[in-house]
């Protein structure tokens, strides 16, 4: 009885394992079975850490004209309908240049500085002609030939490569105005006419915001900047009229762009901070 219980358990046992490793017997005239399918990793998630460099072309535009404010010596004399009272308004322009920064991510938040330079084409020159005992040709002219800024950013990755960021700071530019006031045809008898110009290094503030999409080290982006460079006021002396005329042009306006930018594995501030 006892042997035939060791028999069973033993019929069993070899019965229980057959099913486990029948799947590994190939038959005869039947081909191998196929190997596992193997298992892919995902892919890493896009990373926006690094010191990037690249390039852009935009439009820039602004609303302020060269504002006129004669003295007493010419409000007494006309009135002050002689001269208008805002001359070389509405500048635009095209504007391009470069652009270099760094960029930290801290899971959805990316943290960075970035830096331009941009040659412009914003300007405006404008001649209105007033007439009060003589015609009188006002000629005024705002530039701003390049612009510069030194910004923070700080953005929000919505997808793996799509970056939303706000961005402010620094501002500086070459201001350049000018305006004069010419008895017509062109020359103030026995004198020079009322006429001034300059041209001045000015800073300010610039903010906005953009758009960053990647694709491996490269990305696009396209960026609006609003841009305030403060006043630039000059005076003319009109020895005739023994009068002065206060020219201010207050250079601020708005830039759209777009960019492209080739980022590297590396910064900068990984002297100052590590990585």
């Amino acid at each position: 009885m006892k042997g035939g219980f060791v028999g069973g358990s033993g019929l069993v046992w070899c019965c229980a394992g057959y099913p486990t490793h029948a799947a590994d017997i190939t038959m005869p005239g039947q081909p191998p079975p196929a190997p596992p399918a193997a298992i892919t990793a995902p892919a890493p998630a896009y990373n926006w850490y690094g010191f990037f460099i690249g390039g852009h072309l935009g439009h820039g535009w602004g609303s302020g004209g060269v504002e006129l404010t004669p003295d007493s010596n010419y409000t007494g004399t006309f009135g002050g309908a002689a001269f208008p009272t805002v001359i070389a308004a509405d500048p635009k322009g095209w504007e391009g240049g470069i652009q270099y920064g760094s960029n930290w991510q801290f899971e959805h938040i990316v943290l960075g500085t970035e830096s331009d330079f941009s040659f412009t084409g914003i300007d405006r020159s404008q001649t209105i002609i007033t007439n009060v005992t003589v015609p009188i040709a006002n000629t005024g002219e705002q530039r701003l030939p390049w612009l510069g800024t030194t910004r923070v950013r700080g953005g929000y990755v919505v997808q793996d490569n799509i970056l939303l960021y706000g961005t402010a700071g620094l501002a500086n530019g070459r201001a350049e105005t000018s305006f004069s006031a010419l008895e017509s045809p062109g020359a103030c008898p026995g004198s020079p006419c009322a006429r001034a110009s300059e041209k001045k290094n000015l800073w300010g503030w610039t903010v906005g915001g953009g758009a960053e999409y990647g694709a491996g080290p490269w990305s696009a982006k396209i960026e609006f900047l609003h841009y305030d460079l403060g006043t630039l006021t000059i005076h003319t002396v009109d020895p005739t009229m023994k009068g002065s005329i206060a020219a201010a042009t207050k250079f601020a306006g708005n830039i759209v762009r777009a960019g492209v930018n080739d980022r590297f594995n590396w910064t900068p501030w990984e002297l100052i901070f590590g990585r």
